[in-house]
This record gives C-alpha cells, sequence and structure tokens, in this order.
C-alpha cells in the first residue's frame, strides 16, 4: 500500500491498481472564500480523476470541498459513513455524484482485495453524542449522528488508518476496535 501526501486533509492511497482520493480539498476559495493553501498547489483536481474512490470524511469544506469536486468526474463514487442525518450524503448526490454509505463498523471490500471500514468518530456511543458539535440529531435507534469519521483501509497485509481531524477524546473509544 502507498500513501500520498497532497494538501491538508487530502491523500491518495493506492494498493495495487486501485487508487482512493481522501477528502479532497484541492481548490482555494472555500468557507466563504476565506481558505486557500499555502503554499500555492501545483495540480487540479481534474489531475486525479483517475481515481476509482473518493472517500469523504465529514462535511467541513476543508474535507467535503464542493468547488474541488464540482471540477472533476462525476463517474468516481463517493463513500462516506452512514449517518442517520443525509445532509452529507444528499450534497454530494446534489453534485452528480454516486454515494456509497457504508455502515459503522463494516469491513467493506472495494476492489482487487482492497478493504475500507468507516468509523463513526464517537463509535455511535449515544453517551458522546451532543458532547461534541455536529452531533444533534438523535434518532429513536442510536446508530452513528456524529459528523467525523475515520477509516481503516487494509489488503489483509497492510494497514492504513487515517483519522483525519477526529477530535481525540471523542475518537479514543473507537480507537480499541482499530
Amino acid at each position: 500500500m502507498k500513501l500520498t501526501y497532497l494538501t491538508s486533509a487530502s491523500v491518495i492511497i493506492e494498493d495495487q491498481d486501485v487508487k482512493i482520493l481522501c477528502d479532497p480539498w484541492l481548490l482555494d476559495g472555500e468557507f466563504y472564500g476565506s481558505w486557500a493553501h499555502y503554499p500555492p498547489l501545483d495540480f487540479k483536481p481534474e489531475d486525479f480523476n483517475d481515481v476509482d474512490f473518493i472517500y469523504i470524511s465529514h462535511i467541513h469544506p476543508d474535507h467535503f470541498s464542493t468547488k474541488t469536486l464540482t471540477k472533476m468526474n462525476k463517474e468516481i463514487p463517493v463513500l462516506i459513513h452512514k449517518h442517520f442525518s443525509k445532509f452529507l450524503k444528499n450534497n454530494i448526490e446534489r453534485l452528480g455524484y454516486k454515494v456509497i454509505e457504508i455502515d459503522h463498523n463494516k469491513r467493506t471490500s472495494l476492489k482487487n482485495n482492497l478493504h475500507i471500514n468507516i468509523l463513526s468518530a464517537d463509535n455511535c456511543n449515544p453517551e458522546l453524542c451532543q458532547k461534541y458539535f455536529g452531533c444533534s440529531i438523535v434518532e429513536n435507534n442510536f446508530t452513528a449522528t456524529s459528523i467525523d469519521s475515520m477509516c481503516v483501509m487494509d489488503n489483509e497485509q497492510q494497514v492504513i488508518v487515517n483519522t483525519n481531524d477526529c477530535p481525540f477524546p471523542l475518537a479514543e473509544t473507537v480507537a480499541t476496535v482499530v
């Protein structure tokens, strides 16, 4: 497995002939035009149209960049954690992408022996919900309401854990799963 750092939380994970672009924020001007990269990036979103999947960890614009995604190939499936709120899913679909929601802690085969396991940062623990921003909707049968997620990718021999910016006090319980 190969990990390539691009910028901020944007990385590419490769294994054999599978490429996953994680949290692509590749254009300046997110968050009402106030966020920019320094130093300036020497690539553009279209340079990554050859990836097999895009993984988006959560709704913040440095992870879910609508400016970036509008420039990319809409045929690339987008992987997200299956949350009770469909805000992230609906917004990705509005951009023209097919979204694949993955249940909490369900190791899922992607392609050529590469697997992903997406975990809600709060480990779907109702006692942790609402202690961090973004976790305000609680449904009757508690599942995932936290906005933050992390993923574990493996090829049965190597493992990469992408925690992006999950707050450690919130994610501490899910660390035991990893």
